[in-house]
């Protein structure tokens, strides 16, 4: 299935979901996939991306992949609480400026959508999105043969909320296959529109095998490149367009530059809590 075609029927129903406060959404968004990247320029990336949200710009879809394994702590997460799992303590570390638990980025696929949102007086988390996207992810996951769920809808109470791995937590909105949350998404709103990225774990990382991925779960070993031509059809279906292909501009190049400097690649930025 090509990345700007989608079944009428998945239109429909996950159009319904769609916040009402985001603006009708243009027919054509943009679509990024970006080369491996480090950990500091993939979260700068996505502060530029955010920063440039315009409501007459409609919405960004991405998709990266990291350089080499990588630590990203969440924004409100201590530097000390890194001692709570040495198994990863050598590996690169970034602070994200999206909360949640701490990330260990390796054999997985990473998203991001930017949203701009008409209503820049809102505040907190816009649940519609997490649940319209999880939902395309359970879609495109049934297409290669693999059976994901909400946790909300497993029956089970949200549990380990302080865990140090995002990935040992639950919320409703995580997926999961056979028990195993297997993706997490959050969220970071800015002036003009709303940041949501998440990772997908294809397999376990060496430096975390406690957190198995699809192969592990479900013995598939998932194309990449397959994956992000369906994901990018169903998550089309989400915000009701059709993806052109493009990259950043020279003004996102250049905020994507200042963020790094600033913030992702700077000591006083990662230590800050």
């Amino acid at each position: 299935m090509s990345a700007v075609e989608e079944s009428g029927d998945l239109r429909s129903r996950q159009l319904l979901q769609f916040p009402a406060r985001s603006p009708v959404a243009p027919s054509i968004g943009r679509m990024i996939i970006s080369p491996p990247g480090d950990g500091a320029m993939n979260m700068a990336i996505d502060d530029a991306l955010l920063a440039s949200a315009n409501v007459d710009s409609g919405p960004t879809l991405r998709f990266y992949r990291w350089a080499e394994p990588t630590l990203s702590l969440g924004y409100f997460q201590a530097i000390s609480s890194r001692c709570e799992h040495p198994p990863s303590s050598d590996l690169k570390l970034v602070r994200r400026a999206s909360g949640g638990g701490a990330i260990i980025h390796d054999r997985e696929l990473t998203y991001s959508l930017v949203v701009p949102l008409a209503n820049h007086s809102s505040r907190g988390a816009a649940t519609e999105i997490y649940r319209a996207v999880h939902t395309a992810f359970i879609d495109c996951l049934a297409g290669f043969g693999v059976s994901a769920q909400r946790f909300g809808d497993t029956g089970r109470a949200a549990h380990s909320d302080n865990a140090f791995l995002c990935f040992q937590r639950r919320n409703v909105e995580d997926l999961v296959v056979s028990g195993y949350k297997v993706l997490g998404s959050a969220q970071r709103r800015g002036a003009t529109g709303l940041l949501q990225h998440g990772s997908l774990l294809l397999a376990a990382s060496a430096a975390a095998p406690e957190l198995p991925g699809l192969s592990e779960l479900t013995s598939r070993r998932i194309d990449f490149d397959s994956l992000v031509d369906h994901l990018a059809a169903k998550l089309g279906a989400v915000c009701g367009v059709h993806w052109r292909i493009g990259n950043l501009s020279s003004g996102e190049n250049f905020s994507a530059k200042s963020s790094l400097e600033e913030k992702f690649s700077a000591l006083q930025w990662t230590v800050k809590r």
